[in-house]
């Protein structure tokens, strides 16, 4: 029973530890979105790092739970004689829960940023094209100012 309770407690601290480099993945990602140069390519790279590590603690989370449902009875009916442990795993939870919501903060904080990221390069968009467009209507105008259509001309066959 007390290496199962083991196996929680490491498994918890290495969720913590996977949920902390999410975590600083997320604030350089939030980084990202409010600098005035967008650099999308780490972006996306950081993106992928933190898919990989919600992978790694969606398994820790299954072996947990696994591991868990094993030992919850007899540990609910001896809740005194693993009393240390179950406080440690409290706190351990309680500090996974922490970490979750303030990653939760970061990733709205970052939504929010990339959203106005996006609406500055749509804009920006928009502001190349009206102007690829004058540009293109100038030189169509200026090109016609030479070509001068004969005034008199007998229209009769």
């Amino acid at each position: 029973m007390t290496n199962e309770l083991q196996i929680l407690i490491e498994s918890l601290k290495k969720k913590i530890g996977i949920m902390d480099n999410i975590l600083l993945a997320s604030k350089e990602q939030e980084k990202l979105a409010n600098s005035t140069e967008f650099d999308s390519e780490h972006f996306d790279e950081l993106f992928d790092q933190k898919d990989v590590l919600l992978k790694e603690m969606g398994e820790l989370d299954q072996g947990f739970d696994a591991t868990f449902s094993r030992i919850r009875d007899e540990l609910l009916d001896n809740k005194e004689k693993y009393r240390d442990e179950i406080l440690q795993l409290q706190q351990l939870i309680r500090t996974t829960v922490d970490r979750g919501a303030e990653i939760a903060a970061t990733e709205s904080r970052t939504k929010d940023s990339l959203t106005n990221v996006m609406k500055r390069q749509k804009q920006d968009l928009a502001k190349r094209k009206v102007s690829s467009k004058t540009v293109m209507d100038y030189y169509k105008t200026s090109s016609q100012l030479n070509h001068v259509e004969p005034f008199f001309m007998d229209q009769k066959k």
